[in-house]
């Protein structure tokens, strides 16, 4: 498990992205979270833990219930922190902001290209195991 890179880790997020503007703490708050805000959007239901608790908390089950079925299923989303691929797919999308962001001088002007979160970022969030699915 890891932690989301913050501002108050903008050593380490400028290790892992050298391009970061870290002389601009309030630019460099706002590209790692939006890019935490994008990721986890997008991993919403991706987690076990997370598709349990939702299927037992609309059956009606007791929250105490379900945090003891969830630790005796014993999933790693239920550990504290985050999955890594996440913080991972958190500084590669802070890249593909900073970079968008940058724009370019096109022929009307100056121009800003806003960027989703990409397959391949969509990938390390919810990655593919490879075995074809027949449902």
């Amino acid at each position: 498990m890891a932690d989301w890179f913050t501002t108050g880790s903008s050593d380490l997020a400028h290790a892992a992205f050298p391009e970061l503007p870290i002389e601009n703490e309030d630019l460099v708050r706002m590209l790692l979270d939006v890019a935490r805000e994008q990721v986890i959007a997008f991993a919403a239901d991706d987690e076990p833990a997370a598709q349990v608790t939702d299927l037992l908390h609309n059956l009606g089950v007791e929250e105490t219930v379900i945090a003891q079925v969830i630790a005796l299923l014993d999933f790693e989303a239920s550990e504290p922190g985050v999955p890594i691929r996440y913080v991972y797919a958190q500084i590669q999308q802070a890249k593909n902001l900073w970079f968008a962001g940058k724009g370019e001088d096109g022929p009307e002007g100056f121009t800003f290209s806003p960027r989703p979160l990409s397959k391949d970022i969509q990938r390390i969030i919810r990655p593919t195991s490879g075995v074809a699915s027949v449902f």
